[in-house]
This record gives structure tokens, C-alpha cells and sequence, in this order.
């Protein structure tokens, strides 16, 4: 779709498709070629981007059916109208948004649901060149965008990139004590997601506020006044708990004859949404706590359908391990600023664990929070020595 004298056309996975595409890989590409001739970056990231500017090519329509991420026809399907009458369709903040957002990119064209996957591809670039300037050893932070569910979420008409983007771009000008910041940065989070709103207010409710960042103690007295809040507002805590429950236990729901999704639980589900109902915080945390290592190691082996679910659950169990051994490696667990954003990390966790239900939903929910804050556990790692000072020296 290119404008109004033109109709909508499906071209799927045919030649018209690819050639469509590889154009707005080759742009890419020749960006990646510019950036290294002006050594902005290094021979092995040109290389790295370069194949990670191809993944887009690799996923719809070869490895797999568009429509197994079917949300992609839906901003894909935004941004070509947002672009053609300058008006939304769907007139939801989200959608809205995220087309405008990844429809400004100046790719050459916008054909298909595959090429809002190369508005994120730029604005992931984009973003590896910024973060890189805070570390040493660049292809130790290009290892870190070829982590296989980033290349995957990045290569489709998602919005995860630029949740992702965005909350890391919030830490670090947290770390970096860019207030004002990390207030502008709030807004295009909370209308992209709620839940990372919440966390990342909190983090930065606790650094501004409560200093947790300073010392242990005042990390305890900010734990501490996050439970208490909790009991006391306990009742409108759990109603959006259990809303949530019931709400993506419904998006599951099936019974195997045709009937699925809502539409199966408006008819069938009024006893599991009974059973899953919380009604106490004691409670709640129970289960946060129980379900926390199926959410960090999702998807469950049982559960596997296709190659990529092994590939996460490898991935899971190496990010996992990744967190802890720069914790440890580094020594960071001793420094209060890694605490507090380790709480932050945990509670969003914890929170998840209560209210997932969809295993392929929520890998994408959980895979959307940790990898920010892996990348700013690795931003303190690496400015390990004293780095209030080297943050104001940046």
C-alpha cells in the first residue's frame, strides 16, 4: 500500500515480497557498511549486523506462518493506514503509537508485514551504538544482540523492540542520575506497556525517593514499605491480580471442539476463574515465589512444539546464568545500586509468576523485562569501580 490510488495487496511469501524486502535490507546494509568505514564500529559487528539485518528474511514466511504472530498484521496493518490517511484505525493508544513510531523510520518501502521488522532492526542498531560507548570491549556487547529471542521479536512487526529500547534507555539514564530523563522516558512506556510501567516507576520511585540505591539499609526500608503498601492497599492489589489471572486464562482457554479463546470462557469458564481467584497478599507471594523458576526456564520441555521452544529454553537457562555470573564474577551482589535494581528485577519477576498463564505469551512478557535489566546489570558489572564517579564522568 504506497497511498490512497492504490489497493491493498496480500503478496505473502512471493518473489514480489522478497524483492520488496531485500530492498530494506540492502538500506540497512549499506548503513552497517557506513558505519564502519567511519569506525563507528568494528569489522566483527559489520559483519554481526549484517546477518542480523537479514534475520527478517529468515523468519516470515520461510521458517514459519506470519500469522504465528498474528499482532504483527495489526501494526503492520496500522502504520500502512497511519501512512496513507495520516489517521489511526484502531484507535487504541498502543497500536496507534507503535505504528507511528516504527512507520517514521525511512525505510524505502512498506509493503508488507515484514517491514516494520527492519524499523526495528534500525532502531536496535541504533541503540547497540549508543550502548557500546559505555564499555571497552565492543564484541562483548555485540554478543549481547545476538541473543537468539532478541534477533527473533526484533525480526517481526512487534512491538517488543521498542519496549525493550526504551526500558533499557530508562535504566541507564537512571544509573546515570538523568532524572529528568527517565520521567520523559515514562510516557512512551506506559502507553506501550503497562507492567513494565509499574516496575520501572518503582525503580525510580525507590532511587529518588527512598535512595535504596545509597545503602542496604535504606534497600531494606524501601522492601519493607513496598510490603506494607501492599497490605494496606491489599484488596485493589488483588482485584487487579485476579483480573489478570482470569483475564490471560482466558486468552488460553480451549476445549478442543471449536471453541477457544474468550469465547469458550464466557460459556465455561465462570468455575476456573473461581479456582484461580487469590485472596490474600500472603498468598500471592506464595505463588510468586513457587512459579518464579517455571517462569525464568520457560518453556517447559513437556511443552515444546517446535525447535525454536528448545532454543528458548536453552536460552533461558543460559541468561539465567549469565545474570548470576556477573553478579558474582563482578562482585556487584556487594554494591547497593545492583541491589536495588536486582529487587526491581525480582518483584517484576515475582509478578509475572502470579498471573501467567499463556507459556508462549509470557516467554515474550519475561524475555521484554529481564534482557533490560541483564544489560544494565552488565552496565554496572563493567563500571564496577566506583561508579557514581564514573557515571558523572560520563
Amino acid at each position: 500500500m504506497v497511498n490512497e490510488y492504490f489497493e491493498a495487496i496480500n503478496y505473502g511469501g512471493t518473489l514480489y515480497y522478497y524483492l520488496f524486502e531485500f530492498a530494506n535490507f540492502s538500506f540497512l546494509g549499506l548503513i552497517a557498511i557506513y558505519a564502519y568505514r567511519i569506525n563507528l564500529i568494528n569489522q566483527n559487528s559489520l559483519l554481526g549486523w549484517l546477518a542480523i539485518f537479514f534475520s527478517p528474511l529468515v523468519f516470515n514466511y520461510f521458517l514459519f506462518s506470519p500469522y504465528t504472530f498474528g499482532d504483527q498484521f495489526i501494526y503492520s496493518g496500522e502504520t500502512f493506514l497511519i501512512k496513507v490517511y495520516g489517521e489511526s484505525y484502531y484507535q487504541q493508544s498502543v497500536i496507534d503509537f507503535t505504528g507511528k513510531i516504527l512507520g517514521s523510520i525511512p525505510l524505502p518501502n512498506f509493503m508488507t508485514v515484514t517491514s516494520l521488522a527492519f524499523s526495528n532492526k534500525l532502531l536496535l542498531f541504533l541503540t547497540f551504538l549508543w550502548f557500546k560507548r559505555y564499555f571497552s570491549n565492543e564484541n562483548q556487547v555485540l554478543l549481547f544482540f545476538f541473543i537468539p529471542s532478541l534477533v527473533l521479536y526484533s525480526s517481526l512487526a512487534l512491538r517488543d523492540t521498542l519496549i525493550i529500547i526504551l526500558s533499557l534507555l530508562f535504566l541507564i539514564a537512571l544509573l546515570k542520575n538523568k532524572y529528568l530523563l527517565a520521567v520523559i522516558l515514562l510516557y512512551p512506556i506506559f502507553i506501550l506497556k503497562i507492567q513494565m510501567f509499574l516496575f520501572l516507576s518503582l525503580y525510580f520511585i525507590g532511587r529518588f525517593i527512598f535512595r535504596a540505591h545509597k545503602s542496604y539499609v535504606l534497600a531494606s526500608f524501601f522492601v519493607i514499605s513496598l510490603l506494607a503498601g501492599s497490605f494496606i492497599l491489599e484488596n485493589d492489589i488483588l482485584l487487579l491480580i485476579n483480573k489478570y489471572r482470569a483475564g490471560f486464562a482466558a486468552e488460553n482457554f480451549s476445549l478442543g471442539d471449536g471453541y477457544s479463546s474468550y469465547a469458550a470462557w464466557n460459556i465455561y469458564g465462570a468455575d476456573l476463574k473461581a479456582a484461580l481467584e487469590i485472596f490474600s497478599m500472603q498468598e500471592a507471594i506464595f505463588i510468586g515465589i513457587i512459579n518464579l523458576p517455571k517462569l525464568l526456564f520457560l518453556p517447559m520441555p513437556w511443552n515444546w512444539s517446535s525447535p525454536f521452544h528448545v532454543i528458548q529454553t536453552f536460552e533461558s537457562i543460559f541468561l539465567t546464568y549469565l545474570f548470576v555470573y556477573l553478579v558474582f564474577k563482578e562482585k556487584i551482589y556487594k554494591k547497593s545500586e545492583f541491589v536495588l535494581l536486582a529487587i526491581i528485577l525480582l518483584f517484576g519477576l515475582m509478578l509475572y509468576s502470579v498471573i501467567m498463564s499463556n507459556e508462549g505469551t509470557f516467554v515474550r512478557y519475561r524475555f521484554s523485562l529481564f534482557y533490560p535489566f541483564l544489560l544494565a546489570t552488565f552496565f554496572i558489572a563493567k563500571n564496577n569501580i566506583n561508579i557514581s564517579k564514573r557515571i558523572k564522568s560520563n
